[in-house]
């Protein structure tokens, strides 16, 4: 009787872990996802030394650093991360600070 007990509990710990880890935060969620560039988006040339960047939630921005172009839509949860997190590999040589504002919190056009 004990040990159906005991294995009901693990058995239902371990279903407990999977749904958690099925849930778990991706970098996509937490970050934003790399999309391709867009013409209309805002573009910020990376070569002029830049060490930070403010964008607000939901923008995307067309990024040009090292002979490369690509863009990132910023609709994660986190507030500041480093870019490197989502460009291409090579496209930066050193760290850039992003800081995602609300929407409508600041205009950084």
């Amino acid at each position: 009787m004990k040990t159906s007990i005991y294995l009901s509990a693990i058995a239902a710990g371990v279903i407990g872990l999977a749904s958690l880890s099925a849930q778990a935060a991706t970098p996509s969620n937490l970050l934003g996802v790399a999309v391709a560039p867009q013409s209309n988006a805002r573009t910020i040339d990376l070569t002029s030394g830049k060490n930070y960047i403010n964008v607000r939630h939901g923008d995307t921005v067309n990024f040009s650093a090292n002979g490369q172009t690509f863009a990132v839509k910023f609709n994660g949860v986190r507030q500041s991360f480093d870019l490197n997190a989502l460009a291409p590999a090579g496209a930066l040589n050193r760290t850039i600070k992003v800081y995602v504002a609300a929407r409508g919190e600041n205009d950084f056009s």
